[in-house]
């Protein structure tokens, strides 16, 4: 999940919200203890996670934090080939 701090509560919502359905969502709020390298924990959650769920707003657009977690999704499928795959719950 890619979202700003003063998106946090819709971003904590789509996780629980995806979570319900079955489906994984590695989220700072709730993935990320105290103490844990935040840019390290970004670079793998997003080398890893087959999609990636933007909280698209204003500050989200500011952010260079975000604008460096949505680069790295597009990079991996920059043509949009893939967003026709099913999502998995896995």
């Amino acid at each position: 999940m890619s979202y700003t701090d003063v998106d946090r509560s819709w971003a904590e919502w789509i996780a629980w919200t995806l979570e319900a359905a079955g489906y994984r969502a590695v989220i700072q709020a709730w993935d990320f203890t105290a103490g844990t390298g935040f840019v390290e924990a970004m670079h793998q959650a997003t080398q890893t996670a087959p999609r990636t769920v933007a909280v698209l707003s204003a500050a989200y657009l500011a952010s260079a934090y975000a604008t460096a977690a949505w680069q790295v999704a597009w990079q991996a499928d920059p043509l949009g080939r893939d967003r026709g795959r099913c999502w998995s719950s896995e």
